[in-house]
């Protein structure tokens, strides 16, 4: 079995790998590098038997349908997945062609990826070709899978995972076949996540001083919006609550696609009472009048955070609590380090109150550590991450397993 390792080495987009064994080809995801320029996978030299995608999130699914245009690979992944992906996918051509004139492929190719799309189960084989694959639940975000494929030797492949329970998603354990070789996310290789009930604690006590006055929170679309909106109403909070942009829609699927969910009584009973906003208008009006908000985009690159950011920047009493990870070069980096918004059109200093707040849907350190030795693979090779030569430099020290961070191009024959 060879791992040719085309994207998301040491660096966290673009994930892309290849596993040909048996005379069959699996590529497993297909993503893009958002920021802070697009940066797309090396393209595979060989015909795909079978394509996997873990998860929606563009990182991981952003140039699947770029694959579409050369080749005509089944597609595999949960029917969360798939709809979400589309909702991501044509966002993508849409902000492509405003911010740069051209995108890498249109809804045509799109359409061509869903109707090669063969939908998959949690915890149900199936073969391609001479290979045998499974899907198991990864918790990070509604449908998202790790991976496990199984021929001459046996991977699992991590995908972006969590092993906590959170509002919208439950985590129970796993009992992994065994494992020759693990592919591991290490997003947070390097730190602990700040105790989760604390944070929440701190949370909902800011918004509660905000009472009166405006809040905004800024948020991915997929996951982390219902998971907010869950945490708000979980802890009392009466007042008015609006959803904007993307967000909107996401809810929409993740609530058709329940089973993948905690409890969607819940959700939909709490979207019932979310005033849904579409337009400028409704948006003045909340900015006079005050609210909280959950919106599009977590890191600032878009969306309607953009307007309100504009409008309120001096205002009183109104605070930006921004609960998502930061890719270095976002404009919510940019604003959390120096306190001013920038992107391609515009640069303005915001005078509000802005917190950071971590709610991540990734496993942190210690996850990371108790996942490996649970699942005792042969070899962990550690993609996905910002730092991944020291984490591999560390499971070999602490956990006595072989591990490697492979760089873009390479290959590994196990």
């Amino acid at each position: 079995m060879i791992i040719e390792f085309l994207g998301g080495c040491d660096e966290i987009g673009r994930e892309a790998f290849l596993v040909k064994d048996k005379n069959t080809n699996v590529l497993l995801e297909y993503g893009v590098e958002l920021q802070p320029n697009i940066k797309l996978p090396l393209l595979p030299a060989v015909k795909i038997d079978g394509f996997f995608v873990s998860h929606a999130h563009l990182d991981h699914s952003g140039m699947v349908p770029l694959i579409y245009k050369f080749q005509n690979p089944t597609l595999y992944a949960t029917p969360a997945t798939l709809d979400l992906m589309n909702l991501l996918l044509e966002d993508y051509i849409k902000v492509a062609g405003l911010t740069r004139g051209f995108s890498e492929y249109q809804k045509y190719d799109i359409a061509k990826m869903n109707k090669n799309f063969k939908p998959c189960f949690y915890n149900q084989k199936f073969k391609i070709g001479n290979l045998v694959a499974k899907l198991f639940d990864a918790s990070h975000i509604p449908g998202s899978a790790s991976i496990y494929i199984s021929g001459s030797k046996s991977i699992l492949y991590t995908g972006d995972i969590n092993t906590i329970s959170t509002y919208l998603l439950d985590y129970k354990e796993i009992n992994y076949p065994e494992i020759d070789c693990l592919i591991m996310e290490s997003t947070y290789s390097e730190r602990e996540h700040p105790d989760r009930k604390i944070e929440e604690k701190r949370f909902i006590k800011k918004i509660r001083e905000y009472e009166n006055g405006l809040v905004l929170l800024p948020t991915f679309a997929v996951g982390r919006a219902q998971e907010l909106l869950l945490m708000l109403y979980s802890n009392g909070i009466k007042r008015e609550i609006y959803l904007d942009g993307m967000a909107q829609k996401a809810s929409d699927i993740i609530l058709y696609h329940k089973k993948y969910i905690n409890d969607d009584r819940i959700l939909k009973k709490v979207l019932k009472r979310v005033n849904f906003i579409r337009t400028k208008k409704q948006r003045d009006r909340i900015i006079k009048r005050g609210g909280i908000v959950v919106t599009t985009s977590g890191m600032l690159n878009g969306g309607p955070i953009v307007y309100y950011l504009k409008k309120v920047r001096n205002m009183k009493n109104t605070c930006l609590l921004m609960t998502g990870f930061q890719a270095e070069g976002t404009p919510g980096e940019k604003l959390l380090r120096t306190r001013y918004f920038e992107n391609c059109e515009s640069k303005f200093k915001v005078n509000i109150e802005i917190q950071k707040f971590d709610f991540s849907a990734h496993a942190g350190r210690s996850g990371l550590f108790k996942l490996i030795k649970r699942i005792a693979p042969k070899k962990v090779i550690c993609v996905h991450g910002e730092n991944t030569k020291k984490f591999a430099v560390e499971i070999r020290e602490k956990l006595e397993i072989e591990a490697i961070a492979p760089k873009i191009g390479e290959f590994v024959e196990l």
